[in-house]
């Protein structure tokens, strides 16, 4: 089967982490077009990927005139989102779009069904869903190893906002209209997706977002506090912060009735290889195992391979995506099944400004 053919909408940052995939795998995925408003930017990255200067653009709509491209990734920034994914859609291209989905709760729902209108695939890049120890940790919850899970929580620490951290004080991510939020929209997005992936669909939100920091504008927040419920009973705790002074830290915990996993990250590490560290797991099923230092001791998940071809998630999801289209099957991280990731985010906010308790199901 020949490759997927794709166009490349945004050269920017997060589009770098997606070049092994195009240089890697060209049997599954070929990298025929860069688009970008910036042409020095789109040259830049197609000679690196090895495409063609001749099919490099900067207007998206003459990308998706080209009928030999089959499907998009567009990795640009928040607020075009919508309008690039919702045109690729009506184009007959299949989707995959970086996270978040989209500005607005709206804008998500006009997305997804735009896409199912035109009968195309549409995936969100919600990459630690691609990577093998979370793919294990997924099989060890369905095989119902923790028991009921009753809480969770996940930490988001990103220090952008901290003297000599900040490169560019008008950087777009301080901006609430152009990143669609702060600290919550672009550093939290992918750990309160893993936290519905691993626990369930969020029903309820209480929060606090605090945007008083001198670099925030147009209500972006750089620190929040929310209190998740699951459609499943249990609850879950977002922390997230640009400003905190603490090292940049993601992690991750889930509480069952026969056990706990969580993450324990390198903080020397890079933002990347925090996304790396290891999950370890305390249950009820491993404290008589051989070896085990009884209820005192965790112990290292390890890698699931089956049906990834890289211990590097971003190239993960691009095959998937691929191999998805193919197959005619539903991505894991569909755009209908982000929805509710979007729901979550974007009702922190809600809930923040409500000052009192909001169901997702009234967003």
């Amino acid at each position: 089967m020949p490759p997927l053919r794709v166009g490349l909408i945004g050269s920017g940052g997060i589009s770098r982490a997606h070049m092994p995939a195009f240089l890697e795998h060209r049997d599954e995925v070929e990298l025929v077009a860069v688009c970008d408003i910036r042409e020095e930017a789109a040259q830049a990255y197609a000679a690196a990927a090895g495409v063609d200067p001749g099919s490099v653009y900067t207007n998206t709509a003459d990308l998706l005139a080209r009928d030999d491209i089959e499907a998009v990734d567009i990795a640009t920034i928040h607020d075009a989102h919508a309008s690039n994914a919702i045109e690729a859609a009506k184009a007959g291209k299949h989707v995959l779009l970086e996270k978040p989905m989209a500005c607005s709760v709206q804008e998500a729902r006009d997305i997804v069904n735009a896409c199912d209108d035109a009968g195309v695939t549409f995936m969100v890049a919600q990459m630690l869903r691609y990577l093998p120890h979370y793919q294990n940790v997924k099989k060890i919850i369905e095989a119902g190893e923790l028991g009921d899970i009753w809480a969770c929580r996940a930490d988001s620490w990103f220090g952008a906002a901290l003297p000599r951290t900040v490169t560019r004080d008008d950087w777009w991510g301080f901006d609430g209209k152009r990143n669609g939020g702060g600290s919550v929209m672009m550093v939290s997005t992918h750990q309160v997706d893993l936290l519905r992936y691993f626990v369930g669909n969020v029903v309820r939100i209480t929060a606090r977002t605090w945007g008083d920091h001198p670099l925030m504008k147009n209500g972006a927040e750089d620190r929040a506090v929310a209190t998740f419920e699951y459609d499943t009973g249990a609850m879950g705790t977002l922390l997230s912060s640009y400003s905190a002074r603490t090292p940049w830290m993601y992690q991750s915990v889930i509480i069952g009735t026969k056990g706990t996993i969580y993450t324990a990250p390198d903080l020397d590490g890079t933002v990347i290889d925090q996304h790396h560290a290891p999950a370890r797991i305390a249950s009820e099923a491993r404290e008589t195992q051989p070896g085990h230092n009884g209820i005192h001791a965790f112990t290292e998940i390890g890698p699931d391979m089956e049906g990834l071809v890289s211990d590097n998630p971003f190239t993960n999801e691009i095959v998937h995506f691929a191999r998805c289209i193919r197959e005619g099957k539903e991505p894991i991280s569909s755009g209908r099944d982000n929805l509710n990731t979007m729901e979550a985010v974007h009702g922190v906010y809600a809930a923040a400004e409500a000052g009192h308790t909001i169901e997702v199901a009234d967003l």
